[in-house]
């Protein structure tokens, strides 16, 4: 309701500006010309906002690079200066979805205080759980094709509830009996527990790779309508990057209608320059052999509130 009463409110004032060029015996080039500078200037940031991509863009092309990818990257160092640092909650995350002891065997990651998280894990460290996980894998697929195939069957109009009681009561129960996640998760949460911490990046042995996710600056004025950053991942043994992943996101328009849990300066509505999900990008380049995008909803890829 408040909104129509501004957007109504500006409306008789775009009104009263017309009858007053009328008054004053201006023609109508005048008058169209003074309307649509109205209608536009509630608009003025989204604009700026633009251009400033626009111009960023102009100096920084490509915004997005992979020379290579790596298929068993063994041991790698994240650095996050945006955030900045990984939590508690992102780091297990990553540890669950990354360090399987195979790929990936040592993990480094700076934490919200500044301190290097070091993690390292071997197959041994998975063993238990690596035993059941053909069974594991070979029922889960056969629930994802028994729902395929009662979805399809009651999309039609047949009858599918025999094929949700088999999928409920039978394998359901069975893989849940066969605690593949539990066991899985036990090992895990076994190696988040010992971490080597490190009060200094310099103090950790040499890692294959290193990410970092840094702020690209600009001009003082150009800051307060957009906000830059970068994603760089470099080869520390041939000593060269390998890939980077520069965007931009415009903060919210004076026109945009923010959710009530964003902060006032957020980039709900905002513009977008280059690859918005900045903590996906190492997906694509290190951790490949994870299937699914892990990143989604896990890792704080939107910064509202900066």
């Amino acid at each position: 309701m408040f909104y129509l009463i501004i957007i109504g409110a500006y409306a008789s004032l775009i009104a009263l500006v017309v009858l007053l060029l009328h008054k004053l015996g201006l023609g109508l080039p005048w008058k169209i010309i003074a309307v649509t500078i109205l209608l536009l200037a509630p608009f003025w940031d989204i604009f700026v906002s633009k251009a400033i991509m626009w111009n960023y863009s102009r100096h920084n092309n490509p915004l997005q690079v992979i020379d290579r990818t790596i298929s068993s990257p063994e041991s790698v160092l994240w650095i996050d200066n945006v955030w900045p640092g990984h939590d508690e909650y992102s780091r297990y995350h990553m540890v669950a979805s990354y360090l399987d002891g195979i790929h990936l065997k040592t993990l480094a990651i700076k934490g919200e205080d500044a301190q290097i998280y070091l993690y390292r894990a071997t197959k041994d460290d998975f063993a238990e759980s690596e035993k059941i996980q053909p069974q594991h894998e070979k029922l889960s697929l056969k629930i994802e094709r028994l729902e395929k195939e009662a979805k399809t069957v009651g999309r039609n109009g047949g009858d599918n509830k025999k094929l949700w009681k088999v999928i409920r009561q039978i394998h359901e129960p069975e893989i849940k009996q066969l605690g593949y996640k539990k066991i899985r998760e036990k090992e895990i949460r076994k190696i988040f527990a010992n971490p080597i911490i490190y009060k200094n990046v310099n103090e950790i042995p040499l890692t294959n790779y290193h990410v970092t996710f840094n702020r690209n600056c600009l001009p003082e004025w150009q800051e307060k309508f957009v906000w830059c950053d970068e994603v760089t991942i470099f080869d520390n043994i041939k000593n060269e990057k390998i890939a980077f992943s520069k965007r931009c996101m415009g903060y919210s328009p004076m026109t945009g209608v923010n959710p009530v849990s964003s902060s006032p300066k957020s980039f709900y509505g905002g513009s977008r320059l280059g690859d918005e999900r900045a903590y996906s990008f190492d997906d694509k380049v290190l951790f490949h052999y994870v299937s699914g995008n892990v990143a989604d909803g896990n890792r704080n890829w939107e910064f509202e509130g900066r």
